[in-house]
């Protein structure tokens, strides 16, 4: 099977509340990594054979998802920078052209206007923070 291009891919903020609709942030350049890590316990004892380390997995931390872009519209730092202030945790959702989703809980843990520069472009980097487990839906054939 070939590899499968990731352009088209789409991150949104589920409505809550009295929001009328989605939230789809536009105009990204980068979505970061998804997924799951375990912290270690060490268990090593007196007795832990041939002088090596043993470890449990402990909790599982799904950790934080960066993501920069371009702003062609500067509502897109007032809603990012609302989100930040807020601090609330909301319903995230990233889909891949395939249709296979990841949908997570978080909040913006940071939210940053991008460098200036003289040739440069209008852009911005934020960091989602999640909370709780992630959830991975593949696309449907």
């Amino acid at each position: 099977m070939a590899a499968t291009r990731t352009i088209k891919t789409t991150l949104t903020k589920v409505k809550s509340g009295d929001e009328q609709e989605d939230l789809r942030i536009a105009h990204l350049t980068s979505i970061g990594e998804i997924g799951i890590e375990s912290e270690e316990i060490d268990v090593t004892d007196l007795d832990s054979p041939d002088d090596f380390k043993e470890y449990i997995a402990g909790t599982k931390d799904a950790g934080e998802v960066s993501i920069a872009g371009n702003i062609h519209d500067e509502t897109i730092v007032e809603k990012m920078l609302s989100l930040a202030n807020s601090r609330s945790v909301e319903a995230w959702k990233v889909t891949y052209p395939s249709g296979a989703t990841w949908a997570f809980s978080g909040f913006i843990k940071s939210f940053k206007d991008g460098e200036k520069t003289p040739d440069g472009l209008a852009t911005f980097t934020a960091t989602i923070r999640i909370s709780g487990a992630p959830e991975y839906t593949p696309a449907t054939v």
